[in-house]
Parts: C-alpha cells; structure tokens; sequence
C-alpha cells in the first residue's frame, strides 16, 4: 500500500476491511497501519458502525417481497441508469 505517512492508499481499504471483506497480507498491512494511525483507526470505527447500522436495517425476505420495497428498489435501479437510457 503506501508509506506510513500517506494513509490515501491505505484509506482505500478501510470500507471493505469494516465489513470483513479484505483478507489475506492486504488486510494484515492494513490492519498493521490502523494500529498506529489514529485518524485510520477513528475511520474505520465510523465505517464499522455505518456497516453494522446497514446490517441491522436490512428489511427481511417477507418485507421485501413489499411494494414499498419494490418501489424503492425500482427507483434506486432507475437512478443508477446513464442519462438517456
């Protein structure tokens, strides 16, 4: 990743590490970083609770079997969309 004092590259990784997603030397070096950045370290305890937030919220099978949850995956579909299509 980059050098200790340039945390751009390692701040890259801190999302997919606060949902348990980075594995292998790239997560150890990551982790290595955070355990000696405090900035990192504040980064990731915000990521971690926005992902566990997101966990806890997620509607379940009947729920998304809903119409709101239709339309709301519908209009999340539509805006993803390049203009013009």
């Amino acid at each position: 990743m980059g050098a200790a004092s340039d945390c751009g590259d390692y701040r890259i990784g801190l999302g997919v590490l606060a949902i348990g997603r980075l594995a292998g030397a790239e997560a150890a070096e990551l982790r290595a970083h955070v355990a000696r950045c405090g900035p990192c370290r504040a980064e990731l305890a915000e990521l971690r609770a926005v992902a566990d937030l997101l966990t806890r919220a997620r509607p379940s099978r009947r729920e998304r079997r809903g119409a709101p949850y239709r339309l709301i995956n519908g209009a999340c579909a539509a805006s993803s969309r390049p203009p013009g299509r």
